[in-house]
């Protein structure tokens, strides 16, 4: 009985060492754990106060939104409301707010200046339109090429002389004629002209009768490589037809000849004889509108027209 009572103490001895064995080792491996967990756990935390900053900002962000739609939508209306207003006072602006493609009309006068070249810069400036003039070399004559230049207008050169025999006898009598010219109008406005017209056109054959055939090819590529850009035109006035022609010719010549063009350039002239020219200009001003056409100057941006 002694040995039974030794044997059942011994074995309880070894289940309360092995029970606290394992509360030791579970505490030991509990212990080990929990600061993982607080970890995670503020991590968790700072991820939730960093979703609910970015949230605030957010709400910041759109509510400042709000307000620049707001100040846009303003001014928005505020331009509308000029837009209107301007197009009420310009018919030529409404003209061209009604198509979706614009179309331009430019004015150009060959053979001045003379006194309808004032008379025709009166009316332009009047009726706020820059067109083109093709002058030649005249005497007296400084301060209407200055006034050009002045009032916004494209100062052009034809030729100095205007003298088919003289200028077309060869490249270079033709060179030193327009040269001649641009040196002067330099001097005196202070600009030297790049664009110019031929007398007859790129087209002529007056230079073939003096200077033989294919002299034009020649003049052509010389005022080229020099810096100069030549325009002819796709609708003729016809003021130049007769000597005195009649004005009403004259401005059926021109609407009819703008009609289904996007790009008008038209030739007119204003020689000292062309009095019925400037007679004509208010009713195809007016008319050119009606179809729809806004008025410009000739540049180098300006899209040719070139017969050759």
């Amino acid at each position: 009985m002694g040995y039974s009572k030794r044997k059942s103490k011994a074995k309880r001895t070894i289940l309360f060492l092995a029970l606290g064995t394992v509360f030791t080792m579970g505490t030991v491996t509990l212990g080990m754990k929990i600061p993982g967990k607080v970890t995670k756990l503020n991590e968790v935390k700072e991820t939730m106060a960093k979703v609910q900053a970015s949230k605030e900002e957010q709400a910041k962000i759109l509510e400042n939104l709000g307000v620049q739609v707001e100040t846009l939508n303003t001014q928005l209306e505020t331009l509308k409301a000029d837009l209107n207003k301007a197009k009420e006072k310009n018919p030529e602006l409404a003209a061209t707010m009604a198509n979706t493609e614009t179309k331009y009309a430019y004015l150009t006068f060959d053979d001045g200046p003379s006194d309808n070249t004032t008379k025709i810069l009166d009316f332009l400036k009047a009726n706020n339109i820059k067109a083109t003039f093709f002058v030649i070399g005249k005497d007296n004559m400084d301060d209407i090429y200055k006034r050009i230049v002045d009032e916004g207008h494209t100062l052009a050169i034809h030729s100095n002389t205007h003298d088919y025999k003289g200028i077309y006898q060869s490249v270079d009598t033709f060179m030193e004629d327009i040269n001649t010219l641009a040196n002067h109008l330099e001097k005196v406005t202070g600009v030297r002209p790049t664009i110019m017209r031929f007398p007859g056109g790129s087209n002529n054959t007056v230079s073939q009768r003096y200077g033989g055939e294919g002299l034009m090819d020649q003049i052509i590529e010389t005022i080229n490589e020099a810096g100069y850009t030549y325009f002819d035109w796709n609708v003729d006035s016809m003021d130049a037809s007769a000597s005195h022609q009649d004005k009403n010719v004259i401005i059926n010549s021109v609407l009819n000849g703008a009609a289904n063009k996007k790009e008008a350039i038209i030739l007119m002239h204003d020689a000292a004889a062309k009095t019925t020219t400037v007679e004509a200009l208010p009713q195809i001003v007016e008319g050119l509108r009606k179809k729809g056409f806004v008025f410009d100057k000739i540049t180098n941006e300006t899209p040719t027209i070139q017969f050759k």
